[in-house]
Parts: structure tokens; sequence; C-alpha cells
């Protein structure tokens, strides 16, 4: 091999490398998904009502899921571990979006008592390479105008991915939400049948 075919293969290589280094131009930009259109009102079962009621909602999301990031677990190799996907990502922090689901579902108005949200896991888990589902689970907690604790209890809403990738975490994800935002409406009904929303007004 002569010196000067070395060295236009040297170039070549140092070129491939700069190109790599370079996150690869040509690569697609990363799809940006939200919940999609807000769900029909007389598909919510006790939404209608619940704007009325004198509750607001207070949402917190754990800090590491409150990112803009779509976040998955492999419950079959390591579940602890938390991992994202890299061409894949919320419009905005997670945190942010399913507080406006759930306001657009509930009203989430300023009211006498407060309705906390904690949620602690939203992610797509994996039970096998081709089974996930969207998990949100968490705590709500309903205090009344002196902070008095009203009612308190966790919950867990899971539902199955249409498919074993991003797009079908979001689809999970987004139904979970709207699952949630029905399980408290009809909680709410329930404690205003118990009149148990009284301390609110």
């Amino acid at each position: 091999m002569t010196f000067a075919t070395t060295g236009r293969l040297a170039a070549c290589s140092l070129l491939l490398t700069l190109a790599a280094c370079a996150g690869g131009r040509g690569a697609p930009p990363a799809a940006t998904y939200d919940f999609g259109p807000r769900p029909a009102e007389a598909g919510v079962d006790g939404a209608a009502s619940a704007v009325a009621r004198p509750v607001s909602l207070e949402l917190r999301l754990v800090p590491w899921l409150d990112t803009p990031a779509v976040n998955y677990r492999l419950a079959y190799d390591d579940a602890s571990r938390l991992m994202a996907y890299s061409q894949s990502r919320w419009a905005a922090p997670a945190g942010q979006l399913l507080n406006l689901r759930l306001r657009q579902q509930l009203g989430g108005g300023n009211g006498g008592c407060a309705l906390r949200l904690e949620v602690d896991e939203f992610t797509q888990v994996f039970d096998s390479p081709t089974q996930s589902r969207g998990v949100l689970q968490g705590r709500m907690t309903l205090f009344d105008k002196q902070r008095k604790l009203i009612f308190e209890r966790p919950f867990s809403v899971e539902k199955p991915a249409p498919s074993p990738d991003a797009r079908g975490g979001v689809v999970a994800l987004s139904l979970a939400a709207d699952a949630f935002g029905q399980e408290i409406g009809r909680r709410l009904a329930d404690l205003e049948r118990e009149a148990r929303l009284a301390p609110c007004r």
C-alpha cells in the first residue's frame, strides 16, 4: 500500500468520525407527544358534576419523572432501572400534561378544599420484550379549608400498551390519565353523597 493510499484512507476515516460526532445530521427529529384531544364530557363519569364542587387540584409528580422524557422500565430484567426513549418525548414536563388533562376533566378551579395528588409512578412498564403497560400510581389526599384531613387513599391505574414502543407507551399512559380522572370524579361524587364535602363550602 502506497503512502498516498494510506493518506486517503486516513482522511476518509477522519471524515466518518467527524460525521458520527456531529450526531447524524440526517437523523429524524425526536417525536413529540401530548395526551391528544380532551376526552368528551359525556364519556367521563362524574366530570360535569365535579366541576361545580368546591375542590381545587394540587398535583405533584416526583422530580425524576417530571421531565419531558417518556420513561420506561424493563420489569422482566431490572424494574428499579428507569430509562427514557432517546427519540421520543413529551411536549412539556409530564406533570404539566397530567395536571392539564385532569383539570380538563374535573374543572380544577379554586375551591375551599384541596385535593392533593402525589404521583410517584408514571412510566411504561415492560413485563416482557413484547408486552407493556402504562402505570400511574401515587396517593390522593383531600383537605378542608383548615387543612384537616377528609379523605386519603393510594391509587393505581394501569392500561395495556398497544405496541412495545414509545408510541404504545404514550397511548397507554394517556388512557391511564383519563381513567384516573374518571376515578377521581367518581370518588368526589361518593364524598358528595356522603356529605363529606360540606366543610369545603
